[in-house]
């Protein structure tokens, strides 16, 4: 049986969790919560300046909610595109694809107004503080 982490950190502003409870709440509190579980589902929502994307599978292999977070998600647009990469590479190699193309698809959208949200968010002299530029890591 092989072990998974309930949380870690893809990049210093990138977590991925499966800690249920605390998954449920935060959906639950953000009026989120899927009503059945006979399929899967993606929501996605802004907890402060924090970009939330849940994923719910209902097979029975991979059953249970699964959290990606971004911090302070319009100056890291950087983890966004590492998040719509991974999103790319699951589907390509054939994980749910449908399920993970519309994340692919909330990810994507949010990239396109990263800009504009970060004017409003931090004022229009901000930039970016980016560990990794959109396209570093695939040349790794």
């Amino acid at each position: 049986m092989s072990h998974r982490p309930e949380s870690f950190n893809i990049s210093p502003d990138l977590l991925v969790t499966r800690r249920e409870t605390e998954i449920i709440d935060l959906l639950v509190d953000h009026k989120e919560m899927p009503e059945d579980f006979d399929k899967d589902h993606v929501r996605s929502f802004f907890n402060g300046n924090d970009f939330h994307l849940v994923i719910y599978f209902h097979q029975e292999e991979d059953r249970g909610f699964q959290m990606f977070v971004v911090n302070d998600f319009s100056v890291h647009v950087d983890e966004l595109h590492l998040l719509r990469e991974l999103f790319v590479q699951l589907i390509k190699q054939g994980y749910s694809p449908a399920t993970l193309s519309k994340a692919h698809y909330r990810v994507d959208d949010l990239i396109h107004m990263a800009r504009t949200l970060r004017a409003v968010m931090h004022g229009p002299g901000s930039l970016p503080n980016d560990h990794f530029p959109p396209g570093s890591f695939l040349n790794s």
